[in-house]
């Protein structure tokens, strides 16, 4: 038994039934619309908001009297709070149920008043309301609450929560507390950053990918024995090496080998019997010159490998299957042209299956490949979370992965179902489950970001080699220019914990214009033409900001709708951003005076930008991949032509002179060009050799761009045991 209002109650849209514990809706006929599904202890802490609606409910209040513990992370309201959310339709942005008072807790702001309905026949049975003497909670909106004491249910509160905490303690599938936190402990002690792991299946070495800091330009092969701690290198310069897998008799190791972005080599090393020392290291197959850098899995029964690769006259990574008995690699993905593609993949425990991640539009997506018959199928598309590997269960049945700040989460490949398996007192990226069951992960920062700004070579002459700006202990993840003037610098910054939008202005003016209360991601920051509103892409919702007035949002998560690269008409009256239909990608106009009337611009684009002062369109065709300008004349005509761009751009400025684009290097650096709109040629933009971020922001006098830079991070391989999660 549980807390809950002894009476029916209308909450908002929905209505309360207490004999069926449930959140319902009827239609005007009075039949059932809709419940509100929730497990066992959402369903509780909605009757405890609804017992105290109106009323600032603690945290604290939450954890001790519905979990009945407080020495717990918080972090298990945030998840019952946002179930909560979803299922009442609600949005911490703009709620007209639960609002979040940041620190404080939480408040149920929606109308409760006591239904006098009765006798309300659902689709299964005529309800009848129960009389009872206690007045319950009642919510006026213009904010001012008044509630009856509830003596009884005071009374009875001890009897009830010991009634509660027994079921809680006996109900794994209901109870949210269940949920274990694990910690990490240590495997490797390297002073610089150690990723790419990947244990022996006798569990006895390690092999690590590990560079000094993120600008090390050569990344070695490393081996640890895991009963001694010797670490031996397996690879030295001039190569960087990626990805090692372990052949199934642990005495061979396949793995990536590149050098200046210029080469990328399959090989195969073979270890001595003692296993500490390198007799021979082959090349197995060429993998696309411009691959970046990637992750091999080799089949249980030996026979196969898989890798990603970017081939030739492709713009994205696939994977590819290499035969080892001999013959052809097989391209088994086509990602479409809407990310980078393919990064990262395992063989199912038995062999018949792929797991993999695909990056489209600024989102990862974990699929799934039954290699019987090459079908393939998504089975979660992850709006708030990274990660760089993932893994399968023992039993095959699901793929684990890092969900977002300490958490692990796993999808079900049957039934496509998602659940939370544990805390971790660490942030992981990558994850390796052993044979044993043992998690492996690489833990803590691959790198610390600041915002540099550097010249731009085309308009500055300066002789700067640029200057760190917004500094608060390197929590910046990107910045973005007013395009006015004396207007302010958008930036991503996590200097609070979450990452939050910041408005930084020349005087010195600070303005944190978000309160994100999870971890939400914002990809794409763009101004308005004027400088007022900024337009962001956050967790694939389109929100526009305006100071003084209320955020707007443009386009819901609740469309499920794929979607990347907004930006602004030149006078600043529409909005246009990019969709994918039917796995294509799409162009859609928004009127700003009318948001929600949707239009689509143009069905065969994956983006749409136009020049400051509107003289010229720039856009990518989403069926030939053709780039393309289009220029209006003094006379009013318009003239349309291809362009070809000699790197493959990843993020572009369009100025009124021509347009800057970012393109991949090598060993993940990168370079600003400039296309010449006078004559049709490409120049560098900077004086430095490379910079460490395809994002990039120009300046309003376009003398300067601000784009992330890298700091020196530290990650080590730790790994939760199994005496841990029998705990």
């Amino acid at each position: 038994m549980a807390i809950k209002p002894e009476h029916r109650l209308k909450v908002g849209a929905w209505e309360y039934l207490p004999e069926r514990d449930k959140l319902v809706k009827f239609d005007a006929n009075g039949q059932l619309l809709e419940t509100a599904e929730l497990d066992n202890l959402c369903q509780n802490v909605m009757n405890f908001l609804m017992v105290h609606a109106g009323e600032l409910v603690s945290k604290d209040d939450l954890l001790e009297k519905v979990w009945g513990i407080r020495a717990v992370s918080d972090g298990r309201i945030t998840r019952v709070i946002r179930v909560l959310r979803v299922a009442l339709g609600d949005d911490s942005r703009t709620p007209i149920y639960i609002e979040t008072v940041p620190k404080r807790g939480y408040r149920l702001i929606a109308p409760v008043e006591r239904s006098d309905v009765t006798g309300v026949s659902t689709e299964s049975e005529q309800v009848e309301e129960t009389s009872h003497d206690v007045t319950v909670a009642t919510s006026k909106p213009a904010g001012h609450w008044q509630r009856r004491t509830l003596l009884s249910l005071l009374v009875l509160m001890p009897i009830v929560l010991a009634g509660y905490f027994w079921l809680a303690t006996n109900s794994v599938e209901d109870d949210f507390s269940a949920i274990p936190l694990w910690r990490y402990e240590p495997v490797t002690f390297l002073d610089g950053i150690e990723f790419y792991h990947s244990i022996s299946p006798d569990e006895e070495l390690l092999v690590f990918s590990y560079a000094s800091s993120p600008s090390d330009s050569v990344v070695r092969l490393k081996l640890q024995n895991l009963r001694t701690h010797q670490v031996v290198a397996l690879t030295d310069a001039p190569y960087s090496s990626f990805g090692a897998a372990w052949s199934p008799d642990a005495t061979q190791l396949a793995y990536q080998r590149t050098i200046s972005g210029s080469l990328c080599e399959i090989r195969i090393l073979t270890l001595n019997a003692a296993r500490d020392q390198v007799i021979s290291d082959e090349l197995l197959t060429n993998c696309g010159a411009l691959s970046i850098s990637a992750r091999l899995s080799w089949s249980p029964d030996g026979r196969f490998l898989v890798y990603p690769s970017r081939e030739e006259g492709q713009s994205q990574m696939a994977l590819m299957l290499y035969p080892l008995a001999g013959g052809q690699p097989q391209m088994l993905t086509a990602p479409p042209a809407t990310g980078f593609g393919d990064y990262a993949v395992r063989f199912s425990r038995d062999g018949n299956n792929l797991a993999f991640l695909r990056d489209s539009a600024s989102t990862v997506q974990i699929w799934l490949m039954d290699l019987n018959n090459r079908s393939s199928r998504m089975l979660r598309q992850l709006s708030d979370t990274s990660p760089g590997n993932i893994d399968w269960s023992l039993d095959s049945s699901e793929i684990l992965y890092p969900a977002g700040r300490s958490r692990l989460a796993a999808v079900n490949v049957f039934t496509n179902e998602q659940r939370l398996v544990a805390y971790t007192d660490l942030n992981a990226s990558e994850i390796q489950i052993s044979p044993s069951g043992r998690i492996l992960a690489s833990v803590g920062a691959f790198s610390q970001l600041n915002i540099l700004q550097i010249p731009n070579a085309i308009e500055n002459s300066s002789s700067e080699r640029g200057q760190q700006v917004f500094s608060s202990n390197r929590n910046e993840a990107f910045a973005v220019a007013s395009p006015v003037p004396n207007g302010p610098i958008a930036v991503v910054s996590r200097r609070s914990g979450l990452p939050q939008v910041w408005l930084f202005y020349p005087n010195g003016k600070q303005q944190q214009l978000t309160d994100f209360q999870e971890n939400e991601r914002v990809s794409r920051l763009v101004f308005s033409p004027d400088g007022r509103r900024l337009l962001a892409l956050v967790s694939q919702e389109l929100w526009l900001f305006e100071e003084g007035v209320k955020p707007q949002r443009i386009v819901g998560a609740a469309s499920r709708q794929n979607i990347a690269n907004p930006s602004w008409s030149s006078d600043g009256s529409t909005i246009y951003y990019a969709k994918v239909n039917q796995g294509s990608w799409q162009v859609m106009s928004v009127a700003v005076d009318a948001p929600s009337e949707v239009h689509l611009f143009n069905a065969q684009m994956e983006f749409y930008l136009e020049s400051p002062d509107g003289r010229y369109r720039f856009w990518r065709n989403s069926f030939d991949r053709w780039y393309y300008l289009e220029r209006l004349e003094a006379d009013g005509s318009l003239i349309k032509e291809q362009i070809m761009l000699p790197k493959i751009p990843l993020h572009f400025e369009l100025a009124t002179t021509g347009l800057y684009y970012s393109a991949y290097q090598r060993d993940n650096h990168y370079q600003l060009y400039y296309f010449d709109f006078s004559n049709q040629k490409v120049r560098v933009a900077t004086d430095l050799d490379s910079v460490s971020s395809s994002h990039f922001s120009l300046s309003s006098d376009r003398n300067y761009f601000f784009l992330p830079s890298m700091g020196r991070g530290d990650m080590d391989i730790a790994e939760i045991s199994l005496q841990q999660q029998n705990l």
